[in-house]
């Protein structure tokens, strides 16, 4: 019988969320998560930005 792969935990990454209404882009927090789209939902809910602005959160990663 094959031996299952044991999976190994994703690494999480620094990312910087921005939320785009204007030039320059209001800038929200960091947070560590390990992709862009789960750190834009997770800053969505800590800063309460509802359903018709979370289109507007930008992602970008921080290397460090």
């Amino acid at each position: 019988m094959a031996k299952a792969k044991s999976t190994k935990p994703r690494d999480l990454i620094r990312w910087l969320v921005s939320l785009i209404t204007a030039t320059p882009a209001k800038f929200i927090d960091f947070t560590m998560a390990p992709d862009a789209v789960t750190a834009e939902e997770q800053l969505a809910e800590t800063y309460d930005i509802g359903v018709d602005l979370r289109h507007r959160l930008i992602a970008i990663r921080e290397d460090l």
